[in-house]
Order: structure tokens, then sequence, then C-alpha cells
């Protein structure tokens, strides 16, 4: 899988793509072809739907069942990653020439707003260390309203009370 970190080409992810089917043996088939194709034209964060609409518009008629059985495979294989969002269906993003990073999700407008950080990079090795634990990967993700939503409702922006005033403020009602 870390040898697709540095992999690029769409020729060469297809080859990967073979061999992990090849070795897990699992048919290469067209549809499945496609559906790599079609998720490489993708950018950012993506659903299964919007893989699937992309074949559609191609005029490729692959069915809703072999995308949503495919995007496994390719999370398996190391060209996606599967990212979750506190929504019910998954998101995907390429997993392929881009460093660690973390997200930021409005919980009004459903933005994603990509960041990536030294400083939480140096705070999961600290905490590692502290519990002798080997991190093979982590996520972060901060829930929040963006700039633009937090300004259409500020009051929605307010930070919530602490503890201790909220129990303060009950014991004075």
């Amino acid at each position: 899988m870390d040898e697709l970190h540095n992999l690029h080409r769409p020729e060469d992810l297809r080859q990967a793509f073979r061999k992990y089917l090849k070795r897990h043996g699992i048919k290469h088939t067209v549809a499945r072809r496609k559906i790599l194709d079609a998720v490489l034209e993708l950018h950012g964060h993506f659903e299964a739907e919007q893989a699937l609409n992309l074949l559609h518009e191609h005029g490729h008629n692959v069915g809703k069942a072999t995308v949503y059985r495919t995007l496994p495979l390719l999370v398996d294989c190391g060209i996606l990653k599967q990212v979750r969002f506190e929504v019910k269906q998954a998101h995907y993003e390429h997993a392929f020439g881009e460093g660690p990073h973390d997200h930021m999700i409005c919980r009004r407008c459903g933005r994603i707003t990509e960041f990536a950080s030294e400083d939480v990079l140096e705070l999961c090795a600290r905490i590692a260390r502290r519990h002798h634990f080997h991190v093979t990967g982590h996520r972060f993700q901060f829930f929040g309203l963006c700039w633009e939503c937090s300004i259409r409702c500020p009051v929605a922006a307010l930070p919530l009370p602490s503890e201790t005033e909220a129990s303060h403020r009950h014991t004075r009602e």
C-alpha cells in the first residue's frame, strides 16, 4: 500500500490495481477498470453516487452494486482512502500523491476544509510514545461552522458555556 503513495500516473495506478486483484484472486473486469478511471477523474472528497453518476455521464452501464463493491477494493489496494464525516454515506479521496492531512467539517453547509499541521503530527507522535503505541494512521476532525455560516448565523457560532458556567447558571435559577 505504501508504494502507491508516490504513484501519480493513471497507468501506474491501473497496473497496481490489476496486481492487487490478481494477488487476491479477484477478476479484473472492464467494469472495475471503468470505476477506477472514473474515481481518478474525481477530485477532493466524493461519494459512491458521484462515481456512479460520472460513469453514467460517460455512457458506461455499470451497476450501483458493482460500484459499491469496487470502492472498498480500491481502498484496500491503497488507491483510495475512506473518510467519514458524521454522515451516513462514506466519502472517498485519493490516497496517492498526498501527505497526511485532516479535516474541518461545517455542520451547517457540509463544507469540508482540509488542512495539514505539523503540530497535529507531533502531538500524535508524542501521545503514541507515551503509550508505547505504533501509529499507522490517524483521523483528526473539527466540527463546527465555516466562516460564511458563522457570519450568517452569529448566535450559532457562540461558544458553548463550560460545565462550571452551566452549573453556576443552574444554581442561580
